[in-house]
């Protein structure tokens, strides 16, 4: 059975950004922080444990900590801001597009 990963859906880039597009960033960005949490809590509770002989409750308790606050941090700051930026240059991408003459094309019978 092979391995199939998940296709990633491009937007067109000729139509307008949705009108929800701010708050699918923010959705993005939560989700992005999750996974940071959790890849942060593992790479502690994994430290914690083999490099500074912690028990299995202060493992336990590093990985939460850790995750808890990496992910908090990591949201607002990072995430989000990157996130909306990038809506940012879309935006500007689409003005610059609305502005620009288009191309012009001749319809005769010698081309």
């Amino acid at each position: 059975m092979r391995l199939r990963l998940p296709e990633v859906a491009q937007r067109d880039l000729n139509q307008p950004l949705p009108s929800d597009a701010e708050e699918q960033a923010i959705q993005s960005a939560k989700r992005d922080a999750i996974f940071a949490g959790m890849s942060a809590a593992l790479v502690s509770a994994v430290i914690g444990s083999r490099f500074m002989g912690f028990g299995r409750t202060q493992m336990i308790l590093s990985g939460i900590g850790s995750g808890v606050l990496s992910g908090y941090y990591f949201k607002p700051g990072a995430f989000v801001g990157a996130n909306l930026l990038e809506i940012e240059k879309e935006k500007e991408r689409i003005a610059a597009l609305g502005t620009q003459p288009q191309p012009f094309t001749t319809n005769s019978p010698n081309s």
